[in-house]
């Protein structure tokens, strides 16, 4: 199969499916929007911006979470995303942030420019991520900041993506055979490897790469998940293995 097509059936997808989102349902995801996720997101951010604060450009910024929060840290505020909807609905509401319909694979900024990168649940919709790391590397100044979080961690789905492929047998976990697509690392691969990612960025040249594992924090998941949550959580208090946590966050120093 020829790799270009597949990946632009994907990008296809994303585009439609976050078109076509309504922006204050999609504000109110309760697995991004949960409180004490927002404070994480926050503290994470704001320790960034005491190395510098200047320019922070948010790649996937979707309904303006993360930049919401960085422009509390933040002198200038970029966001680039698919969907021209969602931007354009953003423009309307928030006035202080430059905002751009694109792709990860390019961003039309001068090199060395952001002090701080964030992508919050984007890599898990891209096939490759090796022409978008090497583009973050190329915006960041020396010393920046990529911040990535809320993609599904492979060594928990490698375990959970048997039970879904099972469980979703000719049916479509996110609704549509599109949608399925556009959350391709969900639906295809079981998650994306933090372990790899960390390898490609020092490969880049990044100079730190640190990897954290984190358990969900959705607190709208049906009993049984909550019950299996649960037992994760105090399992991975015991002995914190890696396969005992649903996602991942990376901070990369440049």
């Amino acid at each position: 199969m020829n790799r270009h097509l597949v990946e632009k059936d994907i990008r296809d997808a994303n585009i439609y499916v976050f078109d076509n989102k309504h922006f204050d349902e999609y504000e109110s995801n309760p697995s991004i929007f949960e409180p004490s996720r927002q404070k994480d997101i926050d503290k994470i951010v704001q320790r960034a911006s005491l190395d510098g604060n200047n320019n922070i450009l948010d790649i996937g910024c979707g309904t303006g979470n993360i930049l919401r929060i960085a422009s509390n840290y933040f002198k200038n505020i970029h966001g680039i995303d698919v969907s021209a909807n969602l931007l354009g609905e953003l423009k309307k509401r928030q006035n202080n942030m430059r905002l751009l319909v694109g792709e990860a694979t390019y961003i039309p900024y001068k090199s060395s420019y952001f002090d701080m990168i964030t992508m919050y649940g984007v890599l898990h919709h891209i096939l490759n991520h090796r022409n978008v790391f090497n583009e973050v590397y190329r915006a960041l100044r020396n010393g920046g900041m990529l911040y990535i979080d809320h993609d599904p961690n492979y060594f928990f789905g490698r375990f959970y993506h048997i039970f879904y492929r099972i469980r979703y047998l000719n049916k479509h976990g996110f609704g549509t055979a599109v949608a399925d697509l556009s959350e391709y690392h969900h639906t295809r691969t079981g998650g994306l490897n933090p372990l790899e990612i960390k390898d490609a960025l020092l490969a880049i040249g990044f100079r730190s790469v640190d990897v954290h594992f984190r358990l969900t924090t959705n607190p709208n998941l049906p009993f049984g998940y909550k019950v299996i949550h649960t037992l994760l959580s105090l399992l991975s208090k015991i002995y914190p293995a890696k396969s005992l946590f649903t996602h991942f966050w990376i901070l990369a120093r440049k």
